[in-house]
């Protein structure tokens, strides 16, 4: 039984719970999207970033090398939403 005697109610508390759940944050998550922004004007780069700096940088480029030899890193995404291997490709290039 739910503690909630108005449906009203108990949708107005989801809708509640739910905004404290997800947060202030907004982005937008389409393809190719580099960076995140919050409500308060912050940039938020995502994981591909910090991995191109880090000590996965070496990893990164064997798996990137393989995708590539495969003829499928155009099919294949760093992460969910993140950007495609011939991208991460392209950026472990550059930032050599």
């Amino acid at each position: 039984m739910s503690p909630y005697k108005d449906k009203e109610a108990q949708k107005e508390a989801n809708r509640d719970r739910m905004r404290k759940v997800r947060g202030n944050t907004s982005g937008n998550t389409t393809q190719g999207n580099t960076e995140k922004v919050t409500q308060d004007n912050v940039t938020q780069y995502p994981s591909i970033i910090l991995a191109l700096t880090d000590h996965r940088r070496e990893k990164l480029e064997k798996v990137y090398q393989s995708l590539k030899d495969h003829k499928v890193e155009t099919l294949v995404r760093y992460g969910c939403y993140g950007p495609t291997f011939d991208v991460v490709g392209e950026l472990l290039e550059v930032t050599q």
